[in-house]
């Protein structure tokens, strides 16, 4: 019945929003959203377009479709692991600044852990070659619930696997970065990202935790099923996946991952860090919090249709030198129980997309739209049958 419900409500407002918003590419974006929204059953869905640097903003379905609370760019999202890309971002800005280096032992930095940890380098963790695991064991994501019950643990944590022997996505490993890069600063994680990405970038300093007067702009968050989910608690491992953020302020952060004018450049040479190759798989490359990947014809048609599940991945290549280049599409998805958003730049197309959208669905169906529209609007074409 709430799938019902949901795919009503946003089939009105979809088409409402073809003769509201007069953007240069409706007729690209609205059809291929609706018919994600239609699919996916999804309350709202929110898109931040920029193409040859000219911004284009589409707004469908409902922030709250109880009270009947339209998706708008002040609508607050839960971005997932997009966190990463900032947690990264944050890291090249403590290696710009000569105060960190990436292939540190994170040990160095936290000389509380484990001596296993010596083997284990800030771009290890980075660019999830560390060997950790994706979680914590179960039953310490139920015992930890404090930093010092963190601390604790990690001191007597034994990794079990390999560093640099396979990719393993790793939420374990951007929250020890995210620790690290704390006990460098002696600043929260709240707080660095506040003043060194958020502030700068004119975003809302929202970071984890939503303030009570930006509370009524908070989107109501749904799981897979369509059931109403409360809002995501702040993990043990706030950097990899508890940051917040408004339609607005994610705008500004695409620009800036462009790299458009008026970035500035206390950021942008760190974001053109994490956006380099240090990684090659099979299927992807992989930056600094990003994934990365080239824009030839027969592999557009792969991307077009990834599932994007995060499976364990042999590693080809480790470069000792990372190299970047702004003719690739570089892209992160991330996902909270009741949201799921999408970003992605090609820089030197001055082009990129932020969807965001309140209902967790795979992370492959919002990717492939994402990219179907980058692609499509910027005359990007896949390999033929």
């Amino acid at each position: 019945m709430i799938k019902k419900i949901v795919l009503f409500i946003c089939t009105i407002v979809v088409s409402a929003s073809i003769a509201a918003q007069p953007n240069a590419h409706n007729d690209i974006v609205v059809p291929v959203i609706q018919k994600f929204i239609e699919e996916n059953h999804l309350p709202g869905v929110v898109v931040q377009l920029y193409v040859d640097g000219k911004l284009e903003s589409y707004y469908f379905g409902y922030a709250n479709p109880n009270l009947r609370t339209r998706m708008s760019k002040n609508t607050i999202f839960e971005i997932g692991s997009v966190s990463k890309v900032m947690t990264s971002i944050l890291l090249a800005q403590e290696i710009d600044a000569a105060k960190m280096q990436l292939d540190a032992p994170v040990k160095k930095y936290l000389p509380y852990l484990s001596d296993d940890f010596e083997e284990i380098t800030l771009k290890n963790l980075a660019t999830h070659t560390s060997g950790l695991p994706f979680l914590l064991p179960e039953k310490m994501q139920k015992q930890i619930k404090s930093r010092k019950e963190l601390t604790q643990y990690l001191a007597i944590f034994y990794p079990d696997e390999v560093v640099n022997e396979e990719w393993l996505y790793s939420n374990f490993g951007i929250g020890v970065l995210g620790i690290a890069l704390e006990n460098v600063t002696h600043k929260n994680y709240d707080e660095l990202l506040r003043q060194q990405l958020l502030i700068p970038l004119n975003m809302q300093a929202i970071a984890t935790t939503v303030p009570p007067a930006l509370q009524k702009y908070y989107a109501s968050g749904y799981d897979q099923e369509g059931n109403a989910v409360p809002p995501t608690s702040n993990s043990v491992f706030a950097a990899a996946g508890d940051v917040r953020a408004s339609a607005s302020d994610m705008q500004q952060f695409l620009s800036a991952a462009i790299g458009l004018p008026g970035t500035p450049e206390r950021i942008l040479y760190p974001m053109r860090m994490t956006q380099a190759v240090y990684v090659e798989l099979p299927a992807k490359m992989q930056g600094l919090g990003w994934d990365i990947h080239p824009l030839d014809a027969e592999y557009i048609k792969g991307l077009l249709s990834a599932d994007g599940k995060l499976e364990p991945s042999p590693i080809i290549e480790i470069y000792k030198k990372p190299i970047y280049s702004g003719d690739m599409l570089i892209d992160k998805t991330g996902g909270t129980e009741g949201f799921r958003t999408y970003i992605a730049v090609i820089p030197n197309k001055n082009t990129g997309i932020v969807i965001l959208a309140n209902k967790f669905i795979p992370g492959g169906a919002i990717a492939r739209v994402g990219r179907e529209i980058l692609f499509n609007s910027n005359n990007i074409k896949a390999a033929a049958e």
